[in-house]
């Protein structure tokens, strides 16, 4: 297991929280909050994949 790649988790849940908050609010646009949340869940999901799951990208 690499831990290099928990960076990649622990901003992937900082940017999916942020962006849900900023959901949540109406100062900022829909369509920026629902990018930071979109690209959290992104980052959150191959940070795991590449924390947990040796091998993965290389076929």
């Amino acid at each position: 297991m690499d831990y290099g790649y928990l960076v990649l988790v622990a901003a992937g849940f900082a940017l999916s929280v942020l962006g849900f908050v900023m959901l949540g609010r109406r100062r900022r646009g829909q369509l920026v909050s629902g990018i930071v949340f979109t690209g959290g869940i992104a980052a959150l999901v191959l940070g795991i994949l590449l924390t947990c799951v040796p091998d993965f990208f290389k076929g």
